[in-house]
C-alpha cells in the first residue's frame, strides 16, 4: 500500500513519502483526485452516509463507526483510495474511487467508486476512472480491471458498459465485470 504525507493508513500513523509519492494527486481537465487523508475523514464518511448512494443492506458504514475508524477500515482493504473533486472546485469532495483486491499474479485489480447524486451524469466518474486506470497501468502493471455492480444498479451498469467492461458472471444479485487495459 502506498503511503503519503498525512495519508490514512491502517496503522493510523503518518508517513513521510514513498516511491509513488509523485502521483499522490491525479488530475485532468474535469477532476482532481487526491489520496484520502485524515483531513478528509469527515466528508468521506458523509459521502457514504448519503442514503441515495446506499440502502441499509449495502452501506459499508458499520454500527459504531466514526469517520476515522470507517476511513481506516476502507483504506486497509484498498491499494489506493482517492477523493474526487471538480477541477473547478478542488476543495470540495464530491466522491471517491479506489483500487483494491490487487492480484499481482494475474496483473488484475478491482476499481470502485461513489459520487454524490447531484454530480451524476456529468462525465465525472469516467474522467476519474481514466486517470486511475492510467495510474494502475503505470504503477502496478495492471493488465485487467475488475468491477462488481448490483444487478439493480442501472447507473453502475451503464458506467461499466460505457467504460468497456465485459460482463463475466451474474451471481447472488451481483454482476462481475472485467476490462482488459
Amino acid at each position: 500500500m502506498a503511503l503519503f504525507i498525512n495519508r490514512i493508513k491502517p496503522s493510523g500513523n503518518i508517513a513521510e513519502k514513498d516511491s509513488i509519492g509523485k502521483t499522490a494527486v491525479l488530475s485532468n481537465s474535469k477532476v482532481v483526485l487526491n489520496v484520502l487523508t485524515y483531513a478528509d475523514a469527515e466528508p468521506f464518511f458523509r459521502l457514504y452516509s448519503n442514503p441515495e448512494l446506499y440502502d441499509a443492506d449495502e452501506c459499508p458504514i458499520q454500527s459504531g463507526d466514526t469517520p476515522e475508524s470507517f476511513s481506516l477500515r476502507i483504506v486497509a482493504r484498498c491499494e489506493m483510495v482517492w477523493t474526487i473533486r471538480l477541477a473547478t472546485c478542488p476543495d470540495a469532495i464530491i466522491g471517491d474511487c479506489a483500487l483494491h483486491h490487487w492480484d499481482s499474479e494475474n496483473a488484475e485489480i478491482e476499481f470502485g467508486g461513489s459520487l454524490l447524486p447531484e454530480f451524476w451524469g456529468q462525465g465525472i466518474m469516467p474522467s476519474a476512472f481514466q486517470s486511475v486506470i492510467a495510474f494502475a497501468k503505470e504503477e502496478y502493471g495492471v493488465k485487467s480491471v475488475v468491477s462488481h455492480t448490483l444487478t439493480g444498479n442501472q447507473k453502475a451498469i451503464r458506467f461499466a458498459n460505457k467504460m468497456g467492461f465485459k460482463q463475466v458472471t451474474v451471481s447472488d444479485g451481483h454482476i462481475h465485470w472485467v476490462k482488459i487495459v
